[in-house]
Formats: C-alpha cells, sequence, structure tokens
C-alpha cells in the first residue's frame, strides 16, 4: 500500500479497524490507491459518521429525553 494511504489510514484508529473488518479495502486500496474516496465514503456510511447520521441521532437522543421528561 502507498505511503500516502497509509499516512492517511494511521491518522484513525478506527480506519484501520474499519480496514480489518472489511479486508477486500486493503486489497482495493493496494491495487487502486485512487480509490480511498470510496474507502472513506463507506466508512462514513457504515460507522455512521456522516453529518445526518450525527443529526438523527441527536434527534433520537432528544425525544428520548423529552419522553422520560415528560412521564
Amino acid at each position: 500500500m502507498r505511503s500516502n494511504i497509509t499516512s492517511l489510514l494511521n491518522s484513525n484508529h478506527d480506519y484501520w479497524l474499519f480496514l480489518r473488518q472489511n479486508p477486500m479495502w486493503h486489497q482495493i486500496l493496494s491495487r487502486h490507491p485512487e480509490r480511498i474516496n470510496q474507502f472513506m465514503n463507506e466508512y462514513k456510511i457504515k460507522r455512521r459518521k456522516r453529518f445526518i447520521d450525527k443529526v438523527e441521532d441527536a434527534t433520537m437522543m432528544l425525544d428520548l429525553v423529552s419522553k422520560v421528561m415528560g412521564e
């Protein structure tokens, strides 16, 4: 794997965990390093790291708190 890809993966330990759970990405990134953006997008979707996921999580927490406080 190229050094720029490994340095990007080293920036976040969770990237390596995701890579370990999805070994096909190791092969893909070794052969096609230009697909790093696809890897990052899949990581964000599966780990719920997108902005919309964070908004949904916050909304669910607010709903839960309001139900607990209302009872």
